[in-house]
């Protein structure tokens, strides 16, 4: 199934995730437009000790907010197909630090590898459905132990 609205990314390169719980992404869909997480994709560069990457395992939740969180830096969203000209109406915000929002629902959950990238492609029946006006994040929940350099990206359509 092809997607049928507006479809963008937004993505960060080579920033350092600090020791700390924080969402990699806090996505707010504007008043009346809803937008379908398509995709998430996040890697973590692994400490090379004697040559050999240490594993850590990282615990990522999808949630809902029930209220925005403060830090973060914002990213503009770009769109997937040239001929889409149409500025995203969501607002987007990677590694908000400071203070998370309030957790309503948890969509999805895992503890993944720092040695993998983390990659969660939704098919067309398990896009997560963000209604207009609410808000959701890709949650680090727990402290990894360390800073990691890190780069994420995320692709959702407006309809």
């Amino acid at each position: 199934m092809a997607a049928n609205g507006l479809v963008y990314t937004a993505q960060f390169t080579g920033v350092t995730v600090t020791n700390a719980i924080q969402d990699i992404w806090e996505i707010q869909a504007a008043a009346g437009v809803p937008l379908l997480i398509h995709s998430w994709r996040v890697t973590f560069t692994p400490t090379i000790t004697s040559g050999v990457a240490q594993d850590v395992r990282l615990s990522l939740q999808v949630c809902r907010r029930s209220t925005a969180g403060t830090g973060g830096t914002a990213v503009t969203p770009v769109a997937v197909n040239s001929r889409n000209t149409v500025a995203a109406a969501s607002t987007v915000t990677r590694t908000v630090v400071t203070t998370q929002g309030t957790i309503g629902n948890i969509l999805d959950g895992e503890v993944v590898s720092c040695i993998v990238p983390f990659e969660r492609i939704y098919t067309p029946d398990q896009r997560l459905v963000i209604p207009g006006g609410a808000k959701t994040s890709l949650f680090l929940t727990a402290t990894p132990g360390q800073s990691f350099v890190t780069s994420s990206e995320v692709y959702f359509e407006e309809i």
